[in-house]
């Protein structure tokens, strides 16, 4: 996307170009049919828009500095239309939420009203989708039946009542449910967590919304291409000094955009966590009410890495059987960690021939890979400041270079982190235009499943009787009873004395 970049006409890093911003209330102009519309272009001081694979749809804010008391006058009530255009100049893609030629944002709240000046006052007005507010209003009550991506479809333009594009994953299997009373957001989420791609072996969708509009998809359909190729990255971020045209002055605007304000890891392994969840192993016990058996399965991480795509390949976009954020070593008595899948135990009711013909997910096996795969990504997180664009969204990838803190050493000539570098999938995307100061600037939370260089392999034995083996027990109350012996006899000694 950066590459698209018109440098013509984009000639600074962090500029963007908004249009007039308008709130649009649910009462008439002047008793007329057609609704009042105020301009608050010139009171605004921020604007926030937030993008999250994790959120169902788009949210922002806005905050103004107000010296014509729009909230008695309009009057503000948390029921007005926003609409307005923000987008990177020199690139189409943006975000449009005009009623013409886009989809309106709805405001739904006000905070942090206070004091600016004896005659002006600020508050935040926060907005969200249609779709957010339509969610609060509907309950599914019928039944569905089909591929679940056909459901999702039915969901988003029938009870979300929505007109947006909708970029669907295609889900393999015929499934039927009957919701009773559930929120069309809640019943996608059932719907995402059991649902298997078509083309990809792994199982689990996401739903979400990005400047472009709805989208349907699991994460492997997010690092990879249906040929079977790793997916591109969009931007390749750095933190170094900013570059300049070989000495003409002139700032390279495409590599002034991906050069890093500033980054923070936030996590980049957490053992204790990713054990308890079942990352690493587990065990899940399935109970068949129709046929009265149990069943045991055992997830190994290991084992289930090489199937499925990563944000890193072998270098020619294909799969890969090392990376693994789980290093190859001999954890103890000459098993690996992945070997021990008693730390998690899941439990699954499953019913065969519920329904006919129609076919239920196989939980003993979705349910701890799609869990092991989505916790995974939570082991390593980056956050990144970097200038606004809005040519990129969450669910791209990009690939950004960590620095190793160390000197520059033969075996590390390009002073990179070999583990935290390389490519990451966007998780969330906060934009922030700040308008009195001219400037766009964006936070990138991303994350990645893998490690660009392989973790070393070893058989050394860490944990067996790597500790003092002489064991010492003692009862809490004898210990008590010495301490008041040893006090009576200091006493006896000192009346004694």
């Amino acid at each position: 996307m950066y590459n698209q970049i018109n440098a013509d006409t984009l000639t600074k890093a962090g500029q963007f170009a908004l249009s007039d911003i308008q709130l649009i209330s649910y009462q008439s102009s002047d008793g007329g049919s057609e609704p009042k519309k105020v301009s608050v272009r010139s009171l605004v001081l921020e604007i926030n828009i937030y993008e999250d694979i994790f959120s169902k749809g788009l949210s922002g804010n806005i905050v103004l500095l107000d010296g014509q008391n729009l909230t008695n006058h309009l009057p503000l009530t948390g029921f007005e239309r926003i609409e307005f255009k923000l987008n990177t100049p020199g690139i189409a893609k943006g975000f449009d939420f005009t009623s013409t030629t886009g989809h309106p944002m709805y405001i739904y709240k006000i905070s942090g009203r206070q004091e600016a000046t004896p005659r002006t006052q600020m508050y935040v007005l926060h907005f969200a989708s249609k779709e957010i507010l339509t969610n609060e209003t509907k309950k599914i009550y019928r039944t569905m039946s089909g591929t679940i991506d056909d459901m999702v479809l039915d969901i988003v333009r029938t009870d979300l009542e929505s007109n947006k594009t909708l970029i669907l994953e295609e889900t393999k299997g015929i499934r039927k449910y009957v919701p009773v009373g559930e929120r069309p957001f809640d019943f996608i989420e059932g719907l995402s967590k059991s649902a298997e791609s078509a083309r990809y072996n792994n199982s689990g969708m996401y739903f979400y919304e990005d400047s472009t509009g709805f989208r349907f998809r699991s994460l492997e359909n997010m690092l990879a291409i249906t040929d079977g190729a790793a997916r591109p990255v969009v931007a390749r971020f750095e933190k170094k000094p900013r570059s300049i045209k070989g000495g003409t002055g002139i700032t390279n605007i495409i590599q002034e955009m991906q050069t890093v304000d500033g980054f923070t890891i936030d996590n980049q392994f957490d053992t204790l966590k990713n054990l308890s969840n079942g990352v690493y192993a587990s065990r899940t016990v399935t109970h068949d009410s129709f046929n009265k058996t149990f069943t045991e399965t055992d997830f190994d991480y290991n084992l289930y890495f090489p199937t499925i795509f990563h944000t890193e390949h072998d270098g020619s976009g294909g799969k890969i059987d090392s990376k693994s954020q789980l290093p190859l070593f001999n954890f103890k008595e000459n098993k690996m960690i992945s070997d021990k899948p008693e730390g998690r135990l899941n439990l699954i009711s499953t019913t065969e021939k519920l329904q006919n013909d129609y076919e239920g997910p196989e939980g003993e096996r979705i349910f701890p890979a799609s869990m092991a795969q989505k916790l995974s990504f939570k082991s390593q997180v980056i956050s990144l400041d970097c200038k606004g664009f809005t040519g990129i969204s969450v669910g791209d990838l990009c690939s950004f270079e960590v620095p190793s803190y160390e000197p520059v050493k033969k075996d590390n000539p390009s002073d990179f982190d070999p583990y935290m570098s390389g490519r990451y999938l966007i998780r969330t995307i906060h934009h922030n235009i700040n308008t009195s100061k001219d400037n766009h600037k964006m936070n990138l939370e991303c994350v990645k499943d893998a490690v660009r260089v392989a973790y070393p392999e070893e058989n050394i034995d860490i944990h067996t009787n790597r500790e003092n083996l002489d064991a010492t027990t003692f009862l809490q109350y004898q210990l008590d009873e010495a301490i008041i012996n040893e006090a009576n006899q200091e006493t006896h000694n000192d009346i004694m004395a």
